[in-house]
């Protein structure tokens, strides 16, 4: 990549991305030192000030770190936390033993709508009572690593939401309704830049990749159930799949 002097992107924004691709080349690896604001100056014919605004937006972002006395580096990779044997059902909120003690968001009532009744294969216009939203952060000490959002049809579970605000056991909510519950699923996993909405729920830079993932679960019935939508940050956390 060269500068533009003659394009409408600013010279900062510019080298901004020059850096950025230097990153993802290994030109710059992990914990290595980038050229000097003087150094990138000499190098491209830039003035301090261009420089020190491109750095201050990199290290804002995270990608890069200052040390005070020794120059700015290449942030390192942080040490991922492993999930062994991860399934389509790691996440299901209606094989969930327990909901205290994960950080479990108000369930919310959700009116029925043509995209998730496709999901849950309803015929149209069948005025279903509409589904439960189940949505709680995955946090590993205190750290934010992903967000897990369930949708419950309120018709296999029409008290599910009233039964959590009383504080209704689990396996209380689940009594007699086993015949419900998920048993196999099919999650599409996806590498692709957080929203905005997503980018702050996992405290990340704008246009950071997320790991996405979304589909159905199955009763015994072969009924979906439950539908899951996941979001993680690969640069904390890392899946094995079975």
């Amino acid at each position: 990549m060269k500068l533009d002097r003659y394009s409408s992107v600013p010279l900062y924004a510019q080298l901004r991305e020059l850096i950025l691709e230097r990153i993802q080349d290994g030109v710059y690896g992990p914990g290595e030192k980038i050229p000097s604001e003087m150094d990138f100056c000499k190098e491209l014919d830039l003035s301090r000030p261009t420089v020190r605004q491109a750095v201050a937006e990199l290290v804002a972002d995270g990608v890069l770190e200052i040390h005070k006395g020794k120059g700015t580096f290449v942030a390192g990779e942080a040490e991922r936390i492993m999930i062994p044997h991860f399934t389509a059902l790691s996440f299901s909120f209606l094989n969930l033993n327990s909901y205290e003690n994960i950080g479990l968001k108000s369930i919310k009532l959700l009116e029925s709508d043509k995209e998730m009744d496709a999901i849950f294969q309803l015929p149209d216009n069948q005025g279903y009572p509409g589904y439960w939203l189940a949505e709680w952060p995955l946090t590993i000490d205190n750290q934010t690593m992903g967000n897990c959002q369930s949708y419950v049809p309120v018709q296999l579970f029409p008290d599910l939401g009233q039964a959590i605000s009383a504080g209704k056991r689990m396996i209380d909510i689940k009594s007699n309704k086993y015949a419900y519950l998920p048993q196999k699923g099919s999650l599409n996993l996806v590498a692709r830049p957080a929203r905005n909405k997503e980018a702050s729920i996992l405290d990340l830079p704008r246009r950071s990749y997320i790991l996405a993932m979304e589909g159905p679960l199955f009763a015994r019935s072969g009924h979906v159930c439950e539908v899951l939508r996941i979001i993680l940050r690969p640069d904390l956390i890392g899946v094995e799949i079975n």
